[in-house]
């Protein structure tokens, strides 16, 4: 037993080993309409506190076939960071499903944090009941012996498991018999499907599982699959925070014991038999992060010989429960709530509060304590995970017969990374073979640019954000394989990029500018978990009574409302009108077939084009007619002929007519505007390369709607949001805090779920249904 309380106390030095995060996302809602806006949460926590060292969450979202629809980067604060994301209207059947990981994780998608976002199909109508879900009810039976396996002469105990085929438990009786007919062993399963039992098998002895099929009264059968091991290791929670691994042999043999908190190697010793008999290895609970515990148990050559989990600590322990109390509960249309939130105990709380419309489904938003401390480690997801938390025994249950058998020794062999805030990078890339020439050439004038001692030149780059006047310029050096990087150029959402050379001798040679973000390389395809273990409650969501149409919405007396819809005129129409102004006069004004504003168009800004080229690639037409010059009609073929191959750099605004008329003249036509010598840029038509380029997700805010005065409520349109309140960044300290909100119209009530983790590490979880 010494040498055991000796490796407990040399704990404190074994944690230095491989630790991996663990990634929870706290959504708005538990379900979305197609062109919803998803409004999120992220947590980020690492060896049982927020993750300080984490600075970078990878976000992906995209359908159940794994095409990726959105990359986000979010740039977290003390392992935490909130956002939002768009569903897209089209091109998605039934759910999204997004992926989250950091850059520790990048290489191991099996370890990426996974959420089913489901869809609520567009609908004006009820959905018929051959919409819900078909439950078969025929009562599947497995049995898992507890520690793995069972050992000859000693007692066992066996946990039995009754559920549906769909994976719901489900009570039944039933019994264990022996071939002899000597033994006739009892059991009942309770209401979420778990027994157990003790039971001491007799080798070379067959037994046999009877138990009641749905109807109550017939029985089906199967074999007691027993196999016996020399040994096994059991985990038991002792309760005055002290926690027994106890580990049993029947014969004389050396093992090797190792045990993990979470992802986290704890320690890895010898254990010695000497003779048959039990050995016990206590460890003290408080110097011990919360998550799960599991203990592995090998052979000397290495064979896994059994395995055990067990939640640290009780559910009130793993989690608390704020003290939600109204002071203002109203069940009028718009009507104004209020209440106010505490949690006793806790020096800083870290919290996100979402309150949704009574009727959208919330069975689908997922628990922080599950999706933290559970999911990573189970291979069925679709177990009701926020049931089982609130009663000890069945968590043990869980653990017994659905733990992942994970290969931790290879996630022990993935390199520490250092993870540190993004800046912009990019490589000048040509076409093959055409950079090293280049790189010579720009060298060349480097050197030459020295012996006159002027000075090394680079490229320029510009940047602004979007509705900036004005671009920010600096020169920027590639290195030999035509990286460059912008230090500290750490931005939200994007960027308006300009690169073009200095040297005038480089200005015209072809390139592309391909910008990094991120070191990590992005994934090619969204990772998706078999549907087993999607956990989605799709016939929940195909029976809501909250329909929805995508450019109406039906309210509750069944009348239909159409959604207004701001059209804002885009940047390229406000330049056309702006040169239809300044270039044509009263006669050459009005519509056209086709409209062209050359000097926005990336192929003209980048490379010398001919209005003879432009014309032929930009009008689908076998000609495009007679040519006016500036309102005046070209007629001698000469000097049609010399104003075709003028450079589009001297072309400003170009008008096509299937049919014009002006005076005598009437028919196919061009209109041609063409600038002034003085007024034609020398450059245009160098390389420039203009590209958006995206930077870290933005954090966009939730605007919550307040209806402060009885006229506002009167007067105002039909409120139908599903989402009442969304808070992501609620801090509560040593007291309480008030929370307002307002109902919609439908005013039948709300669902609150409260989520989030304390300073100390300890997770939050609340929900729940008011009125009752």
């Amino acid at each position: 037993m010494k040498n055991y309380l000796l490796l407990l106390l040399l704990l404190p030095f074994l944690l230095k080993s491989q630790t991996l995060p663990q990634i929870f996302v706290h959504t708005d809602r538990g379900a979305y309409f197609p062109g919803d806006t998803v409004w999120f949460k992220a947590y980020v926590m690492n060896e049982g506190l927020l993750d300080a060292e984490s600075h970078n969450l990878y976000l992906n979202m995209g359908n159940g076939d794994g095409v990726i629809r959105q990359r986000s980067i979010l740039l977290l604060k003390n392992g935490m960071a909130a956002g939002y994301l768009v569903v897209p209207r089209q091109g998605i059947a039934n759910n999204l499903f997004l992926n989250a990981y950091t850059k520790a994780m990048a290489v191991r998608p099996e370890l990426y944090y996974i959420k089913t976002i489901p869809l609520i199909p567009e609908s004006t109508t009820a959905p018929s009941s051959a919409s819900a879900l078909f439950q078969d009810n025929e009562i599947q039976l497995e049995t898992y012996p507890v520690g793995d396996s069972f050992i000859a002469g000693v007692e066992n105990e066996l946990l039995i498991k009754s559920y549906l085929k769909g994976g719901k438990g489900i009570s039944t009786s039933g019994r264990i018999t022996d071939s002899a007919g000597s033994l006739s062993m009892p059991f009942h399963t309770d209401s979420t499907g778990y027994t157990r039992i003790k039971i001491n098998p007799e080798p070379n002895t067959a037994y046999q599982v009877f138990w009641t099929r749905a109807d109550g009264i017939d029985e089906t059968r199967s074999a007691l699959d027993i196999s016996y091991v020399s040994s096994k290791v059991m985990i038991q929670d002792m309760g005055s925070d002290s926690i027994r691994i106890i580990v049993q042999s029947n014969m004389a043999a050396n093992y090797e014991l190792e045990a993990r908190i979470n992802y986290r190697q704890l320690f890895s010793s010898p254990v010695d038999f000497s003779i048959a008999g039990q050995k016990n290895i206590y460890l003290k609970r408080s110097d011990l992060e919360q998550g799960i515990l599991q203990v592995f148990l090998r052979g000397h050559a290495g064979t896994l010989l059994g395995r055990s989990a067990h939640l640290l600590g009780s559910p009130s322990e793993v989690f608390l429960t704020p003290e939600v109390v109204f002071n203002q509960n109203s069940m009028e249309e718009k009507g104004r709530n209020s209440f106010t939130i505490a949690l006793s105990g806790e020096k800083t709380s870290y919290l996100s509060i979402a309150i949704t419309d009574i009727d959208m489904p919330v069975d689908t938003i997922d628990n922080i304590v599950g999706d933290v401390y559970l999911k990573p480690f189970l291979n069925n997801n679709s177990n009701n995970l926020k049931q089982y938390l609130s009663n000890k025994d069945k968590l043990e249950d869980i653990f017994q017969n659905d733990v992942k058998l994970i290969d931790f020794a290879e996630l022990d062999r993935l390199p520490v990374v250092k993870d540190s805030i993004l800046f912009l990078r990019g490589q000048i890339q040509m076409r093959k073979n055409e950079w090293t020439k280049f790189y010579a050439r720009y060298q060349k004038l480097i050197f030459d640019v020295k012996k006159s001692k002027s000075g090394q030149r680079g490229a320029s780059f510009g940047y602004k954000k979007p509705g900036d006047k004005q671009m920010v310029y600096t020169e920027v050096i590639p290195d030999a394989k035509g990286w460059f990087s912008i230090p500290r150029l750490t931005f939200y959402d994007s960027l308006e990029t300009r690169f073009s050379q200095i040297y005038r001798d480089l200005k015209f040679d072809e390139y592309k500018i391909s910008y990094h973000f991120s070191d990590v390389t992005p994934s090619e395809r969204l990772y998706i978990p078999a549907k087993a273990e999607q956990g989605i409650h799709s016939g929940v969501i195909n029976n809501h009574r909250y329909y929805y149409g995508a450019d109406y919405y039906i309210d509750n007396k069944g009348m239909r409302h159409i959604r207004e819809v701001p059209v804002y005129r885009s940047k390229q129409q406000k330049r056309l009108d702006a040169l239809e102004e300044k270039y044509t006069s009263h006669a050459f004004k009005g519509k056209a077939k086709f409209v062209f504003d050359p000097h926005s168009e990336e192929q003209i800004i980048k490379r010398s084009m001919s209005l003879q080229q432009y014309l032929q690639e930009k009008i689908r037409r076998p000609t495009y007619g007679s040519i006016f010059l500036n309102e005046r009609l070209i007629s001698q073929s000469s000097e049609v002929n010399l104003l075709l191959e003028s450079d589009m750099s001297q072309i400003i605004y170009v008008k096509y007519y299937d049919y014009f008329r002006f005076h005598d003249f009437g028919g196919q036509a061009t209109l041609v505007y063409q600038l002034t010598p003085s007024e034609i840029d020398s450059d245009f038509g160098k390389r420039i390369d203009e590209q958006i380029v995206s930077g870290y997700l933005g954090g966009g805010k939730f605007q919550n709607k307040v209806y402060n005065q009885t006229l506002a409520r009167l007067v105002s349109d039909y409120d139908y949001r599903p989402t009442l309140y969304w808070n992501p960044d609620v801090q509560l300290q040593q007291k309480e805090q008030p929370v307002i909100f307002y109902n919609n119209s439908r005013a039948k009530g709300y669902w609150i779920t409260i989520q989030g983790v304390t300073q100390s590490g300890k997770l939050v979880f609340y929900q729940k249904r008011y009125p009752n």
